[in-house]
Protein backbone atom coordinates (compact mmCIF):
# COMPACT_ATOMS: atom_id res chain seq x y z
CA UNK A 1 0.00 0.00 0.00
CA UNK A 2 1.43 3.50 -1.17
CA UNK A 3 1.54 6.08 2.15
CA UNK A 4 -0.09 9.02 1.66
CA UNK A 5 -0.46 12.22 3.88
CA UNK A 6 -2.17 15.52 4.68
CA UNK A 7 -0.14 18.26 3.24
CA UNK A 8 2.98 15.61 2.74
CA UNK A 9 2.16 14.40 -0.73
CA UNK A 10 2.18 15.38 -4.19
CA UNK A 11 2.10 13.26 -7.66
CA UNK A 12 4.14 13.63 -10.68
CA UNK A 13 4.68 12.52 -13.93
CA UNK A 14 7.23 10.53 -15.62
CA UNK A 15 7.72 13.47 -17.41
CA UNK A 16 8.30 15.56 -15.10
CA UNK A 17 5.37 17.38 -14.97
CA UNK A 18 4.32 17.89 -11.19
CA UNK A 19 0.28 17.74 -10.32
CA UNK A 20 -0.11 18.85 -6.31
CA UNK A 21 -2.37 16.79 -4.40
CA UNK A 22 -5.29 18.16 -2.50
CA UNK A 23 -4.63 19.71 1.25
CA UNK A 24 -5.90 16.60 2.51
CA UNK A 25 -5.75 13.03 1.58
CA UNK A 26 -8.02 11.87 -1.15
CA UNK A 27 -9.97 8.47 -1.11
CA UNK A 28 -7.73 5.62 -2.72
CA UNK A 29 -10.31 5.29 -5.71
CA UNK A 30 -10.20 9.14 -6.37
CA UNK A 31 -6.38 9.94 -5.04
CA UNK A 32 -4.91 12.35 -7.84
CA UNK A 33 -2.15 11.22 -9.91
CA UNK A 34 -0.75 11.54 -13.18
CA UNK A 35 -0.10 9.11 -15.93
CA UNK A 36 3.68 8.03 -17.11
CA UNK A 37 4.62 8.62 -20.65
CA UNK A 38 7.57 7.12 -22.42
CA UNK A 39 9.40 10.30 -23.57
CA UNK A 40 13.25 9.61 -22.51
CA UNK A 41 15.32 12.64 -21.23
CA UNK A 42 18.77 12.74 -21.82
CA UNK A 43 20.86 9.09 -21.67
CA UNK A 44 23.36 9.74 -18.58
CA UNK A 45 25.74 6.60 -17.09
CA UNK A 46 24.04 3.64 -15.69
CA UNK A 47 24.04 0.22 -14.62
CA UNK A 48 22.32 -0.83 -17.72
CA UNK A 49 21.47 -4.72 -19.25
CA UNK A 50 25.05 -5.47 -21.63
CA UNK A 51 23.90 -6.68 -25.15
CA UNK A 52 23.95 -9.95 -25.25
CA UNK A 53 25.37 -10.64 -28.69
CA UNK A 54 28.78 -8.84 -27.93
CA UNK A 55 28.67 -10.62 -24.50
CA UNK A 56 28.12 -14.27 -25.95
CA UNK A 57 31.13 -13.06 -28.95
CA UNK A 58 33.03 -12.06 -26.38
CA UNK A 59 32.65 -15.12 -23.58
CA UNK A 60 30.90 -17.55 -25.51
CA UNK A 61 28.04 -17.35 -23.16
CA UNK A 62 24.99 -14.70 -22.61
CA UNK A 63 25.23 -12.68 -20.08
CA UNK A 64 23.57 -13.94 -16.62
CA UNK A 65 20.21 -12.58 -15.44
CA UNK A 66 20.93 -10.57 -12.60
CA UNK A 67 19.79 -11.57 -9.42
CA UNK A 68 19.06 -15.06 -10.90
CA UNK A 69 20.48 -17.23 -8.13
CA UNK A 70 19.73 -15.11 -5.16
CA UNK A 71 18.13 -17.05 -2.56
CA UNK A 72 15.14 -14.89 -1.77
CA UNK A 73 13.47 -15.19 -5.32
CA UNK A 74 12.34 -18.14 -7.35
CA UNK A 75 10.59 -18.28 -10.57
CA UNK A 76 7.17 -18.88 -11.95
CA UNK A 77 6.41 -20.92 -15.32
CA UNK A 78 6.64 -17.93 -17.46
CA UNK A 79 9.93 -17.32 -16.45
CA UNK A 80 9.44 -14.04 -14.02
CA UNK A 81 11.07 -13.54 -10.78
CA UNK A 82 9.00 -13.25 -7.54
CA UNK A 83 9.33 -12.20 -3.87
CA UNK A 84 9.26 -14.65 -1.19
CA UNK A 85 5.66 -12.90 -0.82
CA UNK A 86 4.55 -13.79 -4.33
CA UNK A 87 5.46 -12.55 -8.15
CA UNK A 88 7.20 -9.03 -8.66
CA UNK A 89 4.87 -6.84 -9.96
CA UNK A 90 5.57 -5.65 -13.96
CA UNK A 91 3.61 -2.58 -14.35
CA UNK A 92 2.85 -0.32 -11.69
CA UNK A 93 0.15 2.77 -12.47
CA UNK A 94 2.68 5.08 -13.82
CA UNK A 95 2.15 7.44 -11.22
CA UNK A 96 4.89 8.60 -8.65
CA UNK A 97 4.16 10.04 -5.39
CA UNK A 98 6.79 12.66 -3.69
CA UNK A 99 7.32 10.85 -0.46
CA UNK A 100 7.74 12.81 2.96
CA UNK A 101 11.22 11.85 4.52
CA UNK A 102 10.67 10.12 8.00
CA UNK A 103 12.71 12.11 10.74
CA UNK A 104 14.28 9.31 12.14
CA UNK A 105 16.68 8.51 8.44
CA UNK A 106 18.05 11.50 8.61
CA UNK A 107 21.19 12.20 10.44
CA UNK A 108 22.49 16.04 11.36
CA UNK A 109 23.47 17.72 7.47
CA UNK A 110 27.19 18.39 7.06
CA UNK A 111 28.35 22.25 6.86
CA UNK A 112 29.78 22.60 4.31
CA UNK A 113 30.10 20.91 0.76
CA UNK A 114 28.30 21.10 -2.63
CA UNK A 115 24.48 20.63 -1.71
CA UNK A 116 22.28 17.77 -3.82
CA UNK A 117 18.69 18.38 -3.49
CA UNK A 118 16.61 15.11 -3.56
CA UNK A 119 12.92 13.72 -3.77
CA UNK A 120 11.77 10.31 -3.03
CA UNK A 121 9.29 8.87 -5.69
CA UNK A 122 7.11 5.84 -5.35
CA UNK A 123 5.08 4.18 -8.26
CA UNK A 124 1.22 3.56 -7.56
CA UNK A 125 1.15 -0.02 -7.63
CA UNK A 126 4.30 -1.89 -6.19
CA UNK A 127 3.50 -2.73 -3.12
CA UNK A 128 5.84 -1.04 -1.55
CA UNK A 129 5.40 1.57 1.39
CA UNK A 130 5.99 4.81 0.47
CA UNK A 131 7.75 5.82 3.82
CA UNK A 132 9.24 2.72 3.72
CA UNK A 133 11.66 2.87 0.74
CA UNK A 134 12.40 6.94 2.15
CA UNK A 135 13.60 5.34 5.30
CA UNK A 136 16.20 3.22 3.75
CA UNK A 137 16.90 5.68 1.11
CA UNK A 138 17.51 8.51 3.66
CA UNK A 139 19.16 6.26 5.37
CA UNK A 140 21.89 5.52 2.92
CA UNK A 141 22.44 8.68 1.82
CA UNK A 142 23.21 10.25 5.44
CA UNK A 143 25.17 7.23 6.41
CA UNK A 144 28.93 8.22 7.40
CA UNK A 145 30.67 5.51 5.34
CA UNK A 146 28.61 6.87 2.09
CA UNK A 147 28.97 9.85 -0.24
CA UNK A 148 28.87 12.51 2.08
CA UNK A 149 32.35 11.41 3.35
CA UNK A 150 33.62 10.21 0.46
CA UNK A 151 32.75 13.23 -2.16
CA UNK A 152 32.26 16.39 0.13
CA UNK A 153 28.64 16.55 -0.91
CA UNK A 154 25.72 17.56 1.28
CA UNK A 155 22.25 15.82 0.70
CA UNK A 156 19.03 17.92 1.13
CA UNK A 157 15.76 16.41 1.13
CA UNK A 158 13.03 18.56 -0.69
CA UNK A 159 9.75 17.79 1.18
CA UNK A 160 6.62 17.21 -0.96
CA UNK A 161 5.06 20.65 -0.07
CA UNK A 162 8.33 22.39 -1.44
CA UNK A 163 8.68 20.13 -4.27
CA UNK A 164 4.75 20.52 -5.46
CA UNK A 165 5.53 24.35 -5.23
CA UNK A 166 8.61 23.95 -7.99
CA UNK A 167 11.17 24.25 -5.68
CA UNK A 168 14.57 22.88 -7.41
CA UNK A 169 15.25 19.49 -6.93
CA UNK A 170 19.04 17.87 -8.27
CA UNK A 171 18.02 13.94 -8.27
CA UNK A 172 14.49 12.67 -8.51
CA UNK A 173 15.16 9.35 -6.37
CA UNK A 174 12.38 7.14 -8.01
CA UNK A 175 11.12 3.28 -6.97
CA UNK A 176 9.53 1.75 -9.93
CA UNK A 177 8.28 -0.88 -11.50
CA UNK A 178 9.84 -3.18 -14.21
CA UNK A 179 8.13 -1.90 -17.23
CA UNK A 180 8.14 1.65 -15.52
CA UNK A 181 11.72 1.21 -15.49
CA UNK A 182 12.18 0.55 -18.80
CA UNK A 183 10.53 3.72 -20.34
CA UNK A 184 12.09 6.12 -17.73
CA UNK A 185 15.72 4.41 -18.65
CA UNK A 186 14.90 4.65 -22.60
CA UNK A 187 17.54 4.87 -24.81
CA UNK A 188 19.16 2.51 -22.27
CA UNK A 189 18.61 -1.12 -22.23
CA UNK A 190 17.06 -2.27 -18.67
CA UNK A 191 14.81 -4.80 -20.03
CA UNK A 192 12.93 -5.03 -16.96
CA UNK A 193 15.89 -6.33 -14.78
CA UNK A 194 17.91 -3.66 -13.68
CA UNK A 195 18.52 0.14 -13.37
CA UNK A 196 19.68 3.59 -13.70
CA UNK A 197 20.35 7.11 -13.57
CA UNK A 198 19.06 9.02 -16.79
CA UNK A 199 18.85 13.01 -17.14
CA UNK A 200 18.60 13.11 -13.36
CA UNK A 201 16.15 10.71 -12.39
CA UNK A 202 17.49 7.59 -10.25
CA UNK A 203 15.54 5.11 -11.48
CA UNK A 204 15.23 1.98 -8.85
CA UNK A 205 13.93 -1.39 -10.09
CA UNK A 206 11.23 -2.94 -8.19
CA UNK A 207 12.30 -6.19 -9.03
CA UNK A 208 16.30 -5.71 -7.76
CA UNK A 209 14.97 -3.83 -4.64
CA UNK A 210 12.61 -7.00 -4.28
CA UNK A 211 15.31 -10.02 -5.24
CA UNK A 212 18.75 -8.52 -4.96
CA UNK A 213 21.34 -9.69 -6.71
CA UNK A 214 24.29 -12.61 -6.73
CA UNK A 215 26.73 -10.95 -5.70
CA UNK A 216 24.65 -10.34 -2.86
CA UNK A 217 23.27 -13.45 -1.75
CA UNK A 218 20.62 -13.59 0.24
CA UNK A 219 21.05 -10.15 1.77
CA UNK A 220 19.04 -7.94 -0.07
CA UNK A 221 19.03 -4.97 2.72
CA UNK A 222 23.03 -4.51 1.83
CA UNK A 223 21.97 -4.60 -1.85
CA UNK A 224 19.39 -1.62 -1.64
CA UNK A 225 22.17 -0.06 -0.03
CA UNK A 226 24.40 -0.54 -3.03
CA UNK A 227 21.66 0.03 -5.86
CA UNK A 228 21.23 3.45 -4.02
CA UNK A 229 24.72 4.47 -3.51
CA UNK A 230 25.85 3.30 -6.98
CA UNK A 231 22.59 4.93 -9.23
CA UNK A 232 23.36 8.15 -7.10
CA UNK A 233 26.59 7.72 -7.78
CA UNK A 234 25.83 8.14 -11.42
CA UNK A 235 23.84 11.26 -10.00
CA UNK A 236 26.33 12.93 -8.64
CA UNK A 237 28.95 12.45 -11.34
CA UNK A 238 30.71 9.42 -11.18
CA UNK A 239 31.10 6.58 -13.91
CA UNK A 240 31.90 2.90 -13.83
CA UNK A 241 34.45 1.63 -12.16
CA UNK A 242 35.76 -2.66 -12.39
CA UNK A 243 37.67 -5.00 -9.74
CA UNK A 244 41.02 -4.34 -9.23
CA UNK A 245 41.70 -7.98 -8.81
CA UNK A 246 40.99 -11.08 -7.54
CA UNK A 247 40.05 -11.11 -3.64
CA UNK A 248 39.72 -6.87 -3.51
CA UNK A 249 36.69 -5.11 -2.52
CA UNK A 250 34.77 -4.11 -5.04
CA UNK A 251 34.29 -0.12 -6.01
CA UNK A 252 30.96 0.94 -5.59
CA UNK A 253 30.48 1.95 -8.88
CA UNK A 254 31.30 -1.15 -10.02
CA UNK A 255 28.22 -3.07 -11.73
CA UNK A 256 27.72 -5.53 -9.35
CA UNK A 257 24.61 -6.60 -10.28
CA UNK A 258 26.40 -8.47 -12.99
CA UNK A 259 28.94 -10.35 -10.34
CA UNK A 260 31.99 -9.52 -8.64
CA UNK A 261 34.51 -10.97 -10.82
CA UNK A 262 36.36 -11.76 -8.36
CA UNK A 263 36.20 -9.34 -6.20
CA UNK A 264 34.33 -9.41 -2.29
CA UNK A 265 30.79 -7.26 -2.23
CA UNK A 266 30.94 -3.62 -0.72
CA UNK A 267 27.90 -1.11 -0.95
CA UNK A 268 29.17 2.10 0.40
CA UNK A 269 31.57 4.59 -1.51
CA UNK A 270 34.26 4.94 1.56
CA UNK A 271 36.51 1.91 1.87
CA UNK A 272 35.58 -1.49 3.96
CA UNK A 273 37.50 -0.89 7.14
CA UNK A 274 40.29 -3.78 7.53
Amino acid sequence: MLLCFAADVWSVSAAGAREPVADRPAPAATQATSTATTAAPPVDQAEQVPDAATDSQASGSSPARPGAAAKSGTTNSKGDDRDSKGAVIESGSGRFTVVAMPASALRPEPSGGRTVRYTVEVEGGTGIPGQEFAATVGTVLTDPRGWQTKDGVRFVDVPPAEAAKGAPVDLRITLASPDTTDRLCAPLETRGQVSCHNGGRVVLNLRRWLLGAEAYGSDVAAYRTYLVNHEVGHGIGHPHEYCGGKGQVAPVMMQQTYGLKGCTPWPWPTPKPA
